[in-house]
């Protein structure tokens, strides 16, 4: 009873709006996710949570803002967009680790992905904040163009390229979200797998 005390008189100090944020997170539905139940998650009262957020829905794309920041942070492991590829081999291999990172992110954060990625992500794709770095939606482009100056595709990628590669990634999560076992092919294989299969389409 202490800690729960101490934890709501944190949240008159400013921290409640961040509470809501990662409860969110840590939902196995964000989608379908009530304001008042995260409040009394938390031990407040609604009339608290409110004063944060006016509704359910701006909690929500506060929640994807932070979805997309994280799959930004993903992407920006696999490589450095401010540097080109040195060659053919680096380039096919930043198509991979991009794969990769986006197949890994769904499989890690199933809820967020669903909600990010899910019918309102036009909308939510206006959140994106990325504070002067290259935002997630940079990344494939820049793997495509590094395709193409590197000699392994020979037509400049444009925005129709860039959709059906991310429409082959995002399938390929698609179906491990549940409707393929995850078992029946590794995680890196099928990265690998769909990244070679987007090279040759677009050759």
């Amino acid at each position: 009873m202490k800690a729960r005390t101490s934890a709501v008189r944190s949240f008159h100090h400013g921290n409640l709006k961040r509470c809501l944020i990662n409860a969110a997170l840590s939902e196995p539905d964000i989608e379908g996710l009530s304001l008042r139940q995260l409040a009394a998650g938390l031990g407040v009262t609604a009339a608290a949570a409110y004063r944060h957020f006016g509704s359910r829905e701006e909690l929500l794309f506060e929640v994807a803002r932070c979805g997309f920041d994280l799959l930004r942070q993903r992407f920006a492991c696999a490589f450095d967009i401010s540097v080109s590829p040195a060659d053919a081999s680096e380039a096919r291999l930043r198509l991979i680790r991009l794969a990769q990172a986006y197949l890994q992110f769904a499989d890690d954060e199933p809820a967020l992905w669903r909600l990010i990625f899910g019918v309102q992500a036009e909308a939510y794709r206006q959140t994106i904040d990325s504070q002067g770095d290259p935002d997630s939606y940079e990344y494939l482009p820049a793997v495509l163009m590094g395709l193409y100056l590197k000699g392994v595709i020979s037509k400049n990628p444009d925005e129709r390229d860039a959709l059906f590669a991310w429409s082959a990634v995002h399938g390929a999560a698609t179906l491990r979200s549940g409707r393929v076992p995850a078992a029946l092919v590794s995680l890196p294989e099928l990265a690998n797998e769909v990244a070679e299969r987007v090279i040759r389409a677009l050759k």
